[in-house]
């Protein structure tokens, strides 16, 4: 087995691996070579796939046994703490291995916190929210529950899971129109992004006063493959505090999910936080179904 730093010609087998390692991972799908390319292209050109908080000092290593990819990880530095107070962290943006290699595993990770502890920091933060590759799951995910093997590996090294976020689809949604439990004016907004279906932002006003809204954009904008054209994801409602506990949100999720059905959108999905136990009671009463739980981690080597 070797332990290589990554190279722009290692992207073939990369991605392959990559595309092995995320298979039975929800809404993940296989990428191009161009867009792992992409996605690592920070290592060596400072520019990122993604706007997110500032991170530097970049590589990636992999362990490659007769040739083949067995295990990766893309690494660098990351801000962390109050604004008033920021201090650099070591990131392991991504990182996984192939079940039943965890020596190649445990090599690359060891290898990571070799590079990481040369810049004088006392914590690394895995799969933090922010950091991850746009194909890679969608927005907010950490490390996701599919990759269970990688989540015992960083336990077994003094990672300590940390909160992180709920995954719910609803495949073949149908919705029912409802009225509004008040009076309120809309406006639909459309804009086209990266799918072949536009994303779409419903507000509702009550005397001209915004008091409610409902994002939501395509699947696509997170994956080129095509089966992520016919999805949607939720990525935030937002209710006015008055107005709360009025059943606003639920008719604002259900006329969002409605005009977009129109449009030809057929499969929802959404997320919440962890622990976010009432969102996760609407959602999952609503038609949603927890299909992935995904964790942060983190390891302190000092206080």
């Amino acid at each position: 087995m070797e332990i290589l730093q990554y190279t722009p010609d290692m992207v073939t087998p990369l991605t392959q691996f990559y595309n092995r390692l995320i298979a039975e991972v929800p809404h993940c799908y296989p990428v191009q070579e161009v867009e792992m390319a992409d996605a690592v292209n920070r290592i060596f050109s400072g520019k990122d796939d993604k706007q997110d908080d500032s991170h530097d000092s970049e590589t990636a290593f992999v362990a490659i046994v007769d040739g083949v990819v067995k295990a990766f990880t893309h690494v660098g530095l990351c801000r962390v703490g109050p604004k008033a107070n920021r201090e650099d962290a070591g990131l392991i943006r991504f990182m996984g291995y192939e079940r039943g290699t965890r020596t190649a595993g445990q090599a690359v990770l060891e290898k990571a916190e070799e590079y990481l502890k040369a810049y004088d920091i006392n914590r690394i933060c895995a799969f933090r929210s922010g950091y991850e590759y746009r194909f890679y799951h969608l927005e907010y995910a950490n490390l996701s529950n599919a990759l269970d093997h990688v989540q015992a590996l960083l336990g077994s090294n003094g990672y300590n899971c940390l909160p992180g976020w709920v995954f719910l689809d609803w495949k073949n949604y149908e919705v029912t129109p409802m009225p509004s439990p008040i009076p309120v004016k809309h406006s639909v907004n459309w804009v086209q992004g990266r799918g072949q279906l536009p994303d779409c932002t419903v507000q509702v006003y009550q005397e001209n006063e915004l008091v409610g809204e409902c994002c939501s954009v395509s699947g696509a904008e997170f994956s080129s493959h095509p089966d992520a054209q016919n999805w949607l994801h939720t990525l935030w409602i937002d209710i006015e505090g008055k107005f709360q506990g009025k059943g606003l949100g639920k008719y604002l999720l259900q006329y969002s999910l409605q005009e977009m059905h129109k449009v030809g959108y057929r499969h929802a999905q959404i997320s919440t936080s962890w622990d976010d136990y009432r969102a996760l009671l609407f959602y999952s009463n609503f038609g949603y179904r927890v299909v992935d739980r995904t964790y942060a981690y983190e390891k302190i080597f000092s206080e």
